[in-house]
């Protein structure tokens, strides 16, 4: 059988800008105790991605951890004392941003929407279930997936498992989404037809050389001619 299953972070909804909005007062803060920039945004990323590997998956306590452990790395570096108080504010700065606005990427809809009349739409997303469900319900695009799969992390195991409870045939079927690491390469290595949306605000953790032949769109509104177009 045929399915279409798609990302939803930075694929129908924004996301990462929260995260980089997030990283520019950080790195305002570091500036403002006379940390080096923009040497601390790579570290702060060294230990965001540390901790979403340690934690084997996309858990919400990643990023507001991986702040804080900057800002102490640097301080332990300058023989400096932590601050509790700059500390609680660079941790709470990362919890906000699980509760930025839920807004739909251009055309999120109206796709959706169009391909959901004639083809099964399955979604699968990284992250806690709790926190993406809720997001989900608040772009009302929940009504047009069969099923969502809410996953610690995207691999080859977690696409054959979609496509075996489902039944889909990953020839038949398709993979969309911004993630080379996330979507497409795990797609392709299970042999689903994937094609990858552009988006500028993707994490570069997200982002790894291909494993096969993909299509690229720079819009969500040029999916269904391909995908239609890819059935004859």
């Amino acid at each position: 059988m045929q399915g279409i299953i798609f990302d939803f972070d930075d694929t129908l909804v924004e996301t990462t800008i929260y995260f980089d909005q997030a990283k520019e007062k950080f790195a305002a803060k570091m500036k403002e105790l006379g940390f080096p920039i923009p040497e601390a945004l790579d570290t702060l990323n060294k230990f965001d991605i540390r901790n979403v590997l340690n934690c084997g998956g996309f858990l919400k306590e990643c990023f507001p951890k991986a702040l804080v452990e900057t800002y102490e790395y640097y301080c332990s570096l300058h023989n400096l004392k932590a601050c509790r108080t700059t500390a609680a504010w660079l941790e709470q700065l990362g919890w906000k941003v699980f509760d930025a606005p839920v807004v739909l990427i251009d055309g999120a809809e109206k796709v959706v929407k169009e391909l959901a009349r004639d083809y099964r739409l399955f979604l699968a997303t990284k992250g806690e279930p709790e926190t993406q469900v809720k997001r989900l319900k608040a772009t009302g695009l929940a009504q047009y997936f069969e099923k969502v799969y809410v996953v610690p992390d995207k691999t080859p195991v977690e696409y054959k498992r979609i496509a075996a409870e489902n039944r889909l045939e990953p020839a038949q079927s398709w993979v969309v989404g911004n993630s080379m690491r996330g979507d497409i390469n795990p797609g392709l290595k299970v042999g689903f037809n994937c094609i990858h949306v552009y988006h500028r605000h993707t994490w570069d953790f997200e982002e790894e050389p291909p494993v096969g032949d993909f299509v690229s769109v720079q819009s969500l509104e040029e999916i269904p001619d391909i995908i239609k177009n890819g059935e004859k």
